[in-house]
């Protein structure tokens, strides 16, 4: 059957107060129907929005609509609209990526508002850009409401959506808004180069957005790294590794659950066959990941400390961040010939190290047990098989000059 056409106005009349609405998140964010439903801010009471990272910037959460909507989110938006936890109406669920996926099947809102592209002669749409939480919503929703965009480009494998599985339709034409980018610096540089040299040809790849992954990316074009995979997310690094030719012949290249990145990749993207798109249970689960060859992990911090644990997500005394698939990767890691890389500056912008004698208190997003090998500019600390003590000199060996010494000295204590 196909799906009702309405307007955005229309189709958000729909929704009740008290219920939860679970939405697209980052690019593929239903830009239409969202604004649509914060224009009800006034005739709504407690309505929980299940989302992600949200590029509008939150304004359903402004002083104004207090009241009407409440944010339940795996990404804590603090450093995009200020605040912390406490200060603004969210709450926060500590979930690894896989786990989400898993919430939010399990966990079944009342309406999904997602953002598809325009149907084939056969009826099927396409998630595009982002499969891994949106598949699994639009399966588990009693109300599926599918912005249809011309701009969203049409991606195969677990993103193809029957008009059947819609419950109504709304016409849009806008651009995909592109994600921050900002190019890297020499330390950056340094530190890619680092990650790069510990990566074999025909490894299976994850690395997220940011300077020090496309960092990373360009030292393995330089250094002729060849049959590569890539799974997880795809982002303008990633392109460029597939165009410079090393990765595998034959499709698929990458096996993905999210696109993220200029719209120019999004362009790239369309009725791209490298491309398979899949949910989160075949790109971060245990069971997929043990089928990777040479899986291999590159991901950030906000710091490391002497005991090898990593913080990922709190700063300052506040959540500022979320799990994300870091912890799924470290473990997924452990398989044989596995290997996860936490790369990261030695020092903030201000000075301050970011290698520490200990966490301070407030969540660990990966015990040290499942920590492998931290890179800074300053060289690589492999913890693998060694002392708590080995591990914490060879840490405070790659922090920044400026604080090693003292580094050196707390870890002569453990």
């Amino acid at each position: 059957m196909k799906p009702k056409v309405m307007t955005p106005d229309e189709a958000v009349a729909r929704i009740a107060s008290g219920t939860t609405v679970a939405v697209g998140s980052l690019s593929a964010e239903p830009v239409a129907l969202t604004a649509a439903l914060w224009r009800r801010a006034g005739e709504l009471r407690d309505v929980t929005i299940l989302a992600g990272l949200m590029l509008t910037g939150y304004p359903f959460l402004r002083p104004e609509m207090a009241g009407a909507f409440r944010l339940r989110t795996w990404f804590m938006p603090a450093t995009l609209i200020g605040g912390a936890t406490r200060e603004i109406a969210a709450e926060y669920l500590p979930l690894s990526w896989a786990q989400t996926a898993r919430y939010v099947a399990e966990v079944p809102a009342d309406v999904a508002l997602l953002q598809l592209s325009p149907a084939d002669r056969d009826g099927y749409h396409s998630l595009g850009i982002s499969v891994s939480l949106c598949r699994p919503m639009l399966e588990a929703a009693r109300l599926v409401v599918a912005e249809v965009n011309d701009a969203m480009p049409r991606t195969f494998g677990e993103a193809l959506v029957h008009e059947s599985e819609i419950d109504i339709a709304v016409p849009a034409s806008h651009p995909l808004p592109g994600f921050p980018h900002r190019e890297g610096d020499d330390v950056d540089r340094r530190i890619g180069r680092f990650a790069a040299e510990l990566i074999d040809s025909g490894s299976t790849l994850q690395f997220g957005i940011g300077t020090i992954p496309g960092a990373t990316v360009r030292s393995l074009i330089d250094l002729r790294r060849r049959e590569l995979r890539l799974t997880s997310q795809l982002t303008d690094a990633a392109r460029a590794l597939m165009d410079a030719g090393a990765c595998v012949d034959g499709a698929p290249k990458a096996i993905v659950g999210e696109i993220l990145g200029t719209t120019d990749l999004y362009a790239w993207c369309h009725e791209n066959r490298s491309i398979e798109m899949v949910g989160a249970e075949r790109s971060h689960s245990i069971r997929a990941l043990s089928g990777r060859e040479k899986f291999v992990s590159i991901n950030s911090a906000l710091e490391v400390d002497l005991y090898g644990q990593v913080n990922s997500e709190w700063l300052d005394g506040k959540q500022s961040g979320g799990i994300g698939g870091s912890l799924d990767f470290a473990v997924g890691a452990q398989i044989d010939r596995g290997l996860s890389i936490v790369a990261l500056r030695a020092a903030t912008a201000q000075g301050a190290s970011r290698i520490v004698p200990a966490l301070q208190a407030g969540p660990v997003t990966v015990p040290r047990a499942l920590v492998q090998v931290v890179v800074t500019e300053h060289g690589v600390a492999d913890l693998r098989n060694r002392t708590s003590r080995e591990r914490a000199l060879a840490l405070a060996g790659i922090a920044d000059p400026t604080h090693r010494a003292a580094l050196k000295q707390a870890a002569g204590h453990l």
